[in-house]
């Protein structure tokens, strides 16, 4: 009977796993049979219906709008110090956010009379930005970067030596245990290959996602896959991250506030501790311990496609304006990483069959993803970071970055190790391209110049406050 089938496979599945981990099992089996059914349930009657899309690179404009200017750098691509993918990936839209925080190392008046032999002079004007990117702030935290790096070399802000000798290291281990897994079943592994994952994602693959790895463009695209099979898929990072979450930081624009909508709205006032704590609590348990496997494969899956969430009718990223953009230019590459993904998965399965192969994967996906979610989202989902719009208006961009932060021990050296620096997400999101592992050196002066400015930083006094604030905040 159905019945009968279904038990032998739980049973099957339990057999397989951790006692730590049973709690998850039925979760598991949810998702991963929704995702299994969904070609059949939602792609084949939304092709029917001519509802996906599959945007082709030919319909992007090669055109790139900057402080309300339009510049064709197609021809800046193998010249560009950052490399080609970062003007790629932007490429068909508003990119100012992105120039304007990555570029601090030079003068602005310098910097725009290089981009203006790059404009279409004949271009209709595009609108002006949303946000004042230039203000007495920035400029400020601008001059503490290059004095903090001054005489240091063009190299000085990327990652030292030493770091990336750890990061090897953890790189060596993760893989070793991953030979273990799955030649010796040795299932002690588990959360140390959890542990790894994340220790890659937070110290490798985000500072060479921000291209703040090394100075050279083709090893950070390499690096920031330092953290497969048990990362993000990167592509689908650009976009989310790098030219969403970045630049619109809890915002209507900033895609992470929607990641699972609508079983959890990210918004300020709808706090929920108070209706129901204990399946408020099961719920976040659930959810976030999913986070890796939705940025490594459904986001991508949903970029690929284009098709329409029946959950609350959006398409993925849809908040975007240019995703359409977005995906055309980037198709390949998450096509790439998910097809390396799926060749991975079938190795396992080699060697554990099934459902063993499924259990140890999902297990050491709970320990990454409940790590990535605590050291990259906690920071920015509190209710005090979500100003009022009226007050928002009058913000700088820098000054967003702050009032949308809240750091946790900013002078430890432990956190921001562990964390990958994203203990300090308030400075980090002023300077994207500066590694990380600098960010605690340079975090006196910044809380001096948000003094200076009466700009209100945030510092969590407590593990359990930091902790708290999400846990009410998430409805």
């Amino acid at each position: 009977s159905v019945l009968a089938a279904v038990g032998g496979f739980f049973r099957s599945a339990f057999a397989e796993t951790c006692p730590i981990f049973y709690i998850f099992v039925p979760y598991w089996m949810l998702i991963l049979t929704a995702l299994a059914v969904s070609p059949l349930t939602i792609l084949l009657p939304q092709l029917l219906q001519g509802k996906l899309t599959w945007p082709k690179a030919d319909d992007v404009p090669d055109e790139w709008i900057i402080n309300g200017k339009r510049y064709n750098l197609k021809s800046f691509y193998e010249n560009h110090p950052g490399g080609s993918f970062p003007l790629r990936s932007a490429k068909g839209s508003d990119c100012t956010g992105l120039v304007e925080s990555y570029h601090v190392f030079i003068d602005r008046d310098v910097f725009a009379k290089m981009l203006a032999r790059f404009e279409i002079k004949d271009a209709p004007p595009a609108d002006p930005p949303v946000m004042v990117f230039s203000d007495p702030f920035y400029e400020d935290l601008k001059k503490v970067a290059r004095e903090h790096f001054k005489g240091q070399g063009r190299a000085g802000h990327k990652m030292t030596w030493p770091h990336v000798g750890l990061c090897f290291l953890a790189w060596a281990a993760m893989w070793a245990m991953i030979w273990a897994l799955l030649t010796r079943n040795a299932m002690w592994t588990i959360p140390f290959i959890g542990f790894c994952s994340w220790y890659l994602t937070g110290n490798v693959m985000h500072d060479a996602s921000h291209n703040a790895f090394v100075t050279t463009p083709w090893v950070n695209r390499l690096f920031s896959h330092a953290a497969f099979p048990y990362g993000v898929n990167v592509a689908g990072w650009q976009i989310q991250h790098v030219m969403s979450h970045h630049i619109y930081t809890n915002d209507e624009d900033d895609v992470d506030l929607y990641h699972f909508d609508p079983l959890v709205t990210l918004e300020k006032g709808s706090g929920s501790t108070t209706i129901n704590p204990f399946l408020h609590m099961l719920r976040l348990t659930y959810l976030l311990s999913s986070a890796i496997p939705h940025l490594s494969l459904v986001v991508p899956y949903g970029l690929l496609f284009g098709q329409i969430d029946p959950a609350h009718g959006h398409r993925m990223y849809d908040r975007v304006k240019a995703i359409n953009h977005h995906r055309a230019e980037l198709r390949w590459e998450i096509l790439g990483e998910t097809g390396a993904l799926l060749a991975y998965f079938l190795i396992c399965y080699s060697y554990h069959g099934f459902m063993k192969a499924l259990c140890c994967q999902m297990s050491i996906y709970v320990v990454s993803s409940y790590l990535f979610s605590f050291f990259t989202q906690v920071s920015h989902l509190q209710e005090e970071c979500f100003p009022d719009a009226k007050e928002k208006e009058k913000l700088s961009f820098a000054m967003r970055q702050v009032a949308s932060s809240k750091d946790f021990a900013a002078d430890s050296p432990f956190w921001g190790h562990i964390s990958g620096g994203l203990n300090t997400q308030a400075i980090h999101h002023c300077f994207p391209g500066i590694s990380a592992m600098h960010l605690r050196g340079m975090y006196p002066m910044f809380r001096q110049v948000c003094k200076k400015h009466g700009v209100n930083l945030k510092e969590s006094p407590s593990l359990g406050d930091f902790v708290w604030g999400f846990v009410s905040f998430a409805n």
